[in-house]
Parts: C-alpha cells; structure tokens; sequence
C-alpha cells in the first residue's frame, strides 16, 4: 500500500453516490475510482462530482475505472444493493446482495488487491459473512458497517429525550442490523452519567418501544423518499477515516465474533478497533442478562439467515 490513499468504490447507487460526495468533500482520498454496471450513472456522477471538487480543500480525482484498480488500492467499498424497495425486510435481499458478491468479488482478489474490503451492502451481518467466504480474505480484512447507524439513532433519539447535545451522549446498538438489534440501555449514558438519571421510568417496554422506533426508522425514511443514504453515506466515511489515517478508533462494526459476547463464527454489530489493518480488535462492553439473552437470539438468527445465501448451490 501507498500513502496517497486511492478508494475503489463499487456500486454507485444511493449509498454509493452520497459516500461518494462526502468523500471528495472530506478530502481524506487524492482518487476516487467509481465501478458500476450503470455506466452512464456511473460516468454523470464522475463528471457531476469533479466539478464539486473544484471548490474543495484539495481536490480529489474522480474517475470511471476497472477492477484493475483494484491492484494498487488503498481501500476498496462495497456500496451496491437492492435499491431498498422492500418495506419490511431486509432478509429478502440476501440472495441478489450474494449474486453481486460472487459477480464483484472474485474480480477484486484476481487484480491482487490485498487490502481492507468496507461495506456497507445489506444485510450487512450476513453479507460480510458471504465476501469472507468468496474472497478467502481474513476476517479482519472484512469490515462491514454494523449498527454503527443503528448506534447513531439511539443517541439521536436520546439527545431529542433529554435535551442534551448528541456529542455527549453514548449509546450502542449491538447485534444484527436489522429486525433483532439490541440496545444496549444498560450502558447508555451522558458523558459517563446513567440515562436513568435523566429519563424516568424505564422499564422493559418503554426499551422495547424505543428499539423499535430505531429498527423502524429506516423503513419510514424509504417509505418517504424510495431510500436511505445520507446517514449511512457518514457513517462509511468514518470507518474510511478510521481505516485510512489508521485512527484505531472504536466503531460499531460487523466483525467476525470468535467467542466474544459468547457467540463465535458470524459477523454482527460490536464496538471494534477499526484502523489500517481493519478489524483489529472487538471490544467486550458489560451487558445486562436480557441484553444478552437478546444478543444471543440475534446470533443465532444470523446464522440461519447465512444459510439463505446458499453459497454452495450458488458458486
């Protein structure tokens, strides 16, 4: 790897496009290589975004490439999905999420490529999973986006409750992202302070109601404009950060569980040391025992969910 930070960026969707824009906007990548089967999206976007680099910091260069880029990259990300039409399930992307990584993948490791793959494709638990197994990479070397955005909707939803600035408020989601994410309210707090001294009265419904105000949160933004990205577009840019300046910073990733939280052999949201090297260390917060009987239920439904991709049927 070199240091002038070349992103390779395949799916240029959604997600995609707006991971694009806070990218050059965030001036952290010199090159910005866009992959798509689209190629008139993907050509508009490059044109469309060069000239929002004009008036950047430092101008990033953006351009249409090839797999071959993959070679010298310095990150590549995967931002290509189902374009978010289903309303109640994520789960029924998994089979065309899987096609992608089987298309895509193999491409990405036969020009050499030998560093991190970040993504961000849906279900991401399980998808992460699916490129560990076609790319033959190390789990660490896969890092998938997690409950980071399922993190930053309880903190908002906590600053809205009290009042308070969401920078000082610490709140986790674990787990799937997806229908079986647990809230951590058990280490919720505001710079160090127990939520319990700031919301009264909360009792296991009142967390039930919340969590799944947050697993909803998404499907009410698809319902209203056809997609969510521009918080996820953020939250693909801060694990970019974190891998790219080599932050070591403590995000909530999908990384490959071997014991921690008592689960072992899947991907799945935990707070994870993410810097040049990926996945480097998953962090083991105490939790509460319905948190983990939670935790363990979401386990074991990622586990069954991997089995849909039928990666044996589909290779």
């Amino acid at each position: 790897m070199n240091n002038r930070n070349k992103v390779v960026l395949i799916g240029d969707g959604f997600v995609g496009s707006s991971y694009a824009f806070s990218l050059v906007n965030s001036t952290l990548a010199s090159e910005l290589v866009i992959i798509d089967i689209r190629k008139d999206k993907e050509v508009a976007d490059v044109n469309d975004l060069l000239d929002s680099t004009v008036l950047t910091p430092s101008a990033t260069l953006v351009r249409s490439g090839s797999y071959e880029d993959c070679k010298d990259a310095d990150l590549v990300v995967l931002a290509y999905g189902n374009s978010q039409k289903n309303l109640v399930n994520r789960l029924d992307d998994i089979k065309i999420a899987t096609e992608m990584v089987l298309d895509t993948i193999p491409k990405v490791v036969e020009n050499g490529y030998d560093g991190v793959i970040l993504l961000a494709t849906n279900p991401v638990d399980v998808i992460a999973r699916v490129v560990e197994e076609v790319s033959g990479f190390s789990p660490e070397r896969i890092v998938g986006t997690g409950t980071s955005l399922d993190s930053a909707r309880f903190a908002q939803y906590l600053a809205l409750e009290t009042g308070f600035n969401v920078a000082d408020i610490n709140a986790y989601v674990i787990g799937e992202h997806g229908n079986s994410s647990v809230a951590v309210w058990s280490n919720a707090n505001i710079n160090g302070i127990g939520i319990g001294q700031f919301i009264e009265n909360i009792d296991d419904s009142y967390k039930d109601k919340v969590g799944e105000l947050i697993r909803d949160k998404a499907f009410r933004i698809i319902k209203g404009k056809g997609a969510t990205h521009f918080g996820i577009a953020n939250c693909l840019l801060a694990f970019t950060r974190a891998i790219l300046l080599d932050e070591k910073r403590v995000l909530m990733a999908s990384a490959k569980l071997n014991g921690e939280y008592k689960n072992e052999g899947l991907y799945t949201g935990v707070p994870t040391v993410i810097g040049r090297n990926g996945a480097e260390k998953i962090l083991e917060m105490p939790i509460d025992k319905r948190e983990q009987d939670m935790f363990d239920k979401s386990c074991r439904d990622l586990k069954e969910n991997f089995l849909l991709a039928d990666l044996k049927k589909n290779r």
